[in-house]
Order: C-alpha cells, then sequence, then structure tokens
C-alpha cells in the first residue's frame, strides 16, 4: 500500500519507459536455474557412450547379423532407422556381403570418432576377395541411427594404426 494509502503502482514507482527494472533476487536466481537446465540439456545431447562401449556394440550387432540374429539388431534401431530398414531387409544383408566378397575373415581394425555431430564406429572387415567398411553411427540416446557397409575407400574414420 502507498503512503496515501491507495494501492498500485503510480507512474513514480516505475522507471522510464524503455529502461528495465533491475531483476529482483528471486527472478535473478529462476534465470540462473533455467540457464543451468539448458547448460545440463545440451550436454546431455552431446553425451555419448564410451568408446570401448560403442566398439563393443557395433561388434555386437555385427556377430548379431553373421548369426541371423537381425531382430536383436533392429532393437536397437531409432524410429526412422526402424522405418527405413526393417528386419525383412536386414536379413539377407550378411549372405549377400559373403556371396559378394567371399568368406569373412576377421575384423581387421576398429575406429570410433564422431561423424555429422553423432558418435561412429567403424569396423573394417576382410572378407577373402575384399575388404570394406561397416559403419554404425549412435544417436545422443546410444539408438542406432546409420548402419552401412561401404568399400574402405569409403572410410570417414582416421586409421587407428
Amino acid at each position: 500500500m502507498k503512503a496515501d494509502g491507495s494501492a498500485g503502482a503510480s507512474s513514480a514507482d516505475l522507471p522510464p519507459a524503455g529502461i528495465a527494472r533491475p531483476a529482483s533476487k528471486p527472478h535473478m536466481k529462476m534465470l540462473a536455474c533455467r540457464l543451468a537446465l539448458v547448460v545440463l540439456v545440451t550436454a546431455s545431447l552431446q553425451a555419448q557412450m564410451p568408446k570401448e562401449a560403442a566398439i563393443a556394440k557395433a561388434e555386437s550387432m555385427l556377430k548379431n547379423l553373421q548369426d541371423g540374429r537381425t531382430a536383436e539388431i533392429v532393437k536397437e534401431f531409432d524410429d526412422r532407422m526402424a522405418k527405413e530398414l526393417p528386419e525383412a531387409k536386414l536379413k539377407p544383408v550378411w549372405a549377400a556381403l559373403v556371396s559378394q566378397f567371399g568368406a569373412f575373415k576377421s575384423v581387421v581394425e576398429r575406429r570410433e570418432g564422431r561423424m555429422q555431430d553423432r558418435q561412429t564406429v567403424e569396423l573394417i572387415l576382410a572378407f577373402e576377395k575384399q575388404t570394406i567398411v561397416h559403419r554404425t553411427v549412435f544417436d545422443a540416446a546410444d539408438r542406432v541411427a546409420g548402419l552401412v557397409f561401404r568399400p574402405l575407400d569409403a572410410a570417414v574414420l582416421p586409421a587407428t594404426k
């Protein structure tokens, strides 16, 4: 209540037009909390699996593909991948690779890094006739957002040797 007994703000209580009133301490605390939340959310979007865990996950998916356990692979897909590469399309992939490149020999190199701001693992696969790259791209929730097999010269991550 004002000194004259009336309630409310008069023009004398308000800052001149165009000049902001200094923020109150509770308002500043709320602003600081909101900024901290934005920083935490942004940091979590950039989070990624440890290098070893990402490589292990990519190798597990490769093993599942070799063993015909494609249902286990599609469980790891993000929504877009699940639509673009359903299990029915994934099932014949390993047989097609072996048919084209010969018997699988081994994983000769494991690479991990970032590609288009996403965690990526490239496994260099040696077959009888050719060596190729198997690339797995993970989203911020560690779901598979990309899965491709390409010629070795299409590898994008630097060699670890």
